[in-house]
């Protein structure tokens, strides 16, 4: 009953704040704090070995970050679980091949322009196709993809959450295999939102039960652990950057850093 609570509590919290605030406009006191290597036992480099958009499979995190992360899988030991770190720390060039990989992936399908996104490869035509739109269009594709994928920026003053280090995203694991969370990782639609699972109205996952036992753990052992959650997407949490601070109200430490 209490982890019940918990989860809805952080549900109303989380979706509230992302409601009415605006994280890229709150202050950051960078703390100085390092980034540290992941290591490689607890990493699944998604974006090296799954999708090719790197060839660093190393993963970065601030040093509190990870040790949460590491508070996270003690929980999870408990209950025979454990939880891989797919992606951390990202560089400016990571981002923004992101950025467009999945404006072509996703945000063109929801604005009936996949096929003609689909005759582009090379991100630079991916990006000079989308400068190439109406205004409006621009605007609305632009707004929509950023749910997902923020727009790269160094800026000290309102960084991308994943160029701060303050940025995980995780996935539970059994027996050294990866379980069924109901949606890919990186899914870029309603489903895979962190709390989808928990409204009153909604389409049923397949093996719907298990599903939604995991996700509840998953939430709970990063809660537990002390981050705070992104609603659109289930397996990315915050710490200690202006995404977190939105939720938790404490002063982000954590801006743009490099290793």
């Amino acid at each position: 009953m209490l982890d019940k609570f918990v989860l809805q509590y952080a549900r109303f919290k989380t979706l509230w704040a992302y409601k009415y605030g605006d994280w890229k406009k709150l202050l950051i006191e960078e703390g100085g704090e390092s980034l540290i290597e992941v290591p490689v036992n607890i990493t699944f480099p998604y974006y090296a070995q799954e999708m090719a958009l790197i060839n660093d499979t190393r993963i970065f995190l601030r040093q509190t970050v990870l040790e949460k992360v590491l508070v996270a899988r003690q929980w999870l030991s408990q209950q025979d679980l454990d939880l891989k770190v797919y992606d951390g720390w990202r560089s400016m060039t990571l981002q923004e091949n992101l950025f467009w990989y999945y404006m072509k992936l996703y945000t063109s399908k929801k604005f009936g322009m996949h096929e003609e996104f689909d005759k582009l490869d090379a991100f630079q035509d991916i990006k000079n196709f989308f400068e190439s739109l109406s205004q409006s269009l621009k605007i609305q594709m632009d707004a929509a993809n950023k749910i997902f994928v923020s727009w790269p920026s160094s800026n000290i003053l309102c960084p991308s959450p994943h160029t701060t280090g303050g940025a995980v995203d995780v996935w539970l694991f059994k027996n050294g295999k990866p379980l069924g969370l109901g949606v890919p990782f990186d899914w870029m639609y309603e489903n895979a939102g962190a709390f989808y699972h928990l409204k009153l109205f909604r389409e049923q996952f397949s093996n719907d039960k298990d599903v939604c036992k995991y996700r509840n753990i998953l939430l709970l052992a990063m809660l537990k652990a002390g981050f705070s959650c992104y609603g659109p997407e289930i397996w990315h949490f915050n710490y200690g950057n202006q995404m977190d601070s939105l939720v938790t109200k404490k002063i982000a430490q954590y801006s743009y850093i490099e290793p």
